[in-house]
């Protein structure tokens, strides 16, 4: 989730070639057959990005962003995922036949799936700053983390809170 930068407007896959060398530097391409991606793989992990960034703002309290996470249903119904018992312990999604990219996407999934049953999921979340938005893990023990980092983001908010109960304003 954290292939665009909010914060500067700097977007990390702005081409399909962009999202196969973000693939490949994380051995999620499997290299059989055509693996270089297409418009349309790319328009496909845009939009599981930002649907799963706003399941991670529903992990921190925020609203869900419904028509986000509509499309990333409808997105996800593109990946070719099998069940398969297998694995030593329990069950998994495997990546089906289809396309190397949606295969890679699948294997995304696949970790989400994961994360939900190891209990790590609801500890992903979105920054609290909304210039930010940053993906992080809240390690705090109560789960009760709201920014990415409380020297960056965490400090900024609450001196712009302090600023604006100062000035008798809004923050």
């Amino acid at each position: 989730m954290n292939t665009v930068e909010y914060q500067v407007d700097e977007e990390g896959w702005v081409t399909p070639g962009d999202l196969g060398a973000w693939l490949r530097a994380r051995d999620l391409l499997d290299g059989a057959g055509d693996d270089a991606p297409t418009s349309d793989d790319l328009a496909l992990a845009l939009t599981i990005r930002e649907g799963l960034r706003s399941v991670l703002a529903t992990h921190a309290g925020h609203d869900a962003d419904t028509a986000a996470i509509a499309r990333l249903d409808d997105a996800l119904a593109e990946l070719p995922v099998r069940v398969s018992f297998a694995a030593a312990d329990g069950f998994g999604l495997l990546p089906a036949s289809g396309r190397p990219v949606r295969r890679a996407l699948a294997r995304v999934v696949e970790a989400v799936r994961a994360s939900t049953e190891e209990g790590t999921w609801p500890r992903l979340k979105v920054c609290d700053r909304d210039s930010c938005r940053w993906a992080y893990y809240d390690y705090s023990k109560n789960r009760s983390g709201r920014w990415c980092t409380m020297a960056g983001c965490g400090n900024a908010v609450k001196m712009q809170k302090a600023h604006a109960r100062r000035s008798g304003g809004a923050a």
